[in-house]
């Protein structure tokens, strides 16, 4: 449950920082579809951001992002097609960021990864 709790922490935490100093506005958040989950679903601009949060409070730097594994991104693709169907986004931009939050701060990582994974 604790890991649990600190994610959710995480995402509120990630939320903030692109909300407040990115200037981006929420759109979901932990939104599920078969087959994969999307922690975030953020709007910067015209673009759709699908971030995938981090929390590893005694990691360091880069841990996070190594934690989204070819499996992890496939989900999330997933997820991003059903969310950009659902909604009728399908000829916006699309973005796959990345927020890890480890014991030296927290980190966004910009178009982590491309749309096919």
């Amino acid at each position: 449950m604790r890991q649990y709790e600190s994610g959710l922490e995480g995402e509120r935490q990630a939320e903030r920082f692109l909300t407040e100093r990115c200037g981006m506005t929420c759109l979901a958040r932990r939104y599920r579809a078969e087959g994969g989950e999307l922690d975030l679903v953020m709007a910067d601009g015209e673009t759709t951001v699908f971030v995938e949060v981090k929390a590893r409070p005694g990691g360091r730097a880069g841990e996070g992002l190594l934690a989204i594994t070819p499996g992890k991104r496939q989900r999330m693709l997933r997820a991003a097609r059903a969310y950009l169907l659902e909604t009728g986004g399908m000829n916006r931009p699309v973005r796959f960021d990345v927020v890890e939050i480890t014991r030296d701060g927290l980190r966004h990582i910009p178009n982590a990864f491309g749309a096919t994974g």
